[in-house]
């Protein structure tokens, strides 16, 4: 073992052995590192890319219509549309607001939400952030999270909800209603309701 080592040793003391293996040592150490940075490099180009969206708009409004009536209007502060991907979709980073008609062409409720994405495969709307959806009966539905199935004119959501009316306030987790909010149900309720004294 000592043999060894000091075999080692002779070798490394030789001088013109250090002036070849050092120089080798560092090119190779410079060669790593400029291939990490330029990897680095491609990886931010190719991501930077990947999250620039297809095209943006600001202060847009959007009208969705069937046989010349219209069913929805919808506005918001910045569309960002990302198609060039497997799933394309929507964002909506400042929020949006929603008005749905019915066939007399009134409002008949509205939603809005601080943050949205609408995929547009499925058609659906996720909305996130302080949703507020009114009816035009004056009920008020307020959570962090709802979805506006646009195919099936229905909203839900599987989270916290709270609903104000004439009645009182109803609290739960997990909702469904038509977009409209004239025929919704809460999962798990719990609440105060107001009852009309009889006497």
């Amino acid at each position: 073992m000592k043999e060894l080592q000091l075999e080692h040793d002779n070798f490394l003391s030789k001088p013109y052995l250090k002036s070849i293996i050092i120089p080798v040592f560092t090119g190779i150490i410079m060669l790593f590192i400029s291939c990490e940075h330029s990897s680095i490099e491609k990886v931010n180009a190719i991501t930077s890319e990947l999250n620039a969206p297809s095209w943006a708009v600001t202060n847009t409004e959007i009208i969705y219509s069937k046989n010349a009536l219209i069913e929805a209007r919808i506005q918001s502060k910045q569309i960002n549309r990302y198609l060039d991907i497997e799933e394309p979709y929507s964002e909506f980073p400042e929020g949006l607001y929603v008005e749905f008609y019915d066939s007399l062409q009134k409002v008949s409720s509205f939603i809005k939400a601080n943050y949205c994405i609408y995929d547009e495969t499925e058609k659906l709307w996720t909305a996130e952030n302080d949703v507020v959806s009114v009816s035009d009966e004056g009920d008020t539905l307020n959570t962090e999270y709802l979805i506006w199935d646009e195919q099936k004119g229905k909203i839900y959501s599987d989270r916290y909800v709270r609903i104000t009316n004439k009645d009182g306030i109803i609290h739960g987790k997990g909702f469904e209603a038509n977009q409209d909010l004239t025929d919704w149900r809460i999962k798990n309720t719990s609440g105060t309701i107001s009852v009309e004294n009889e006497n």
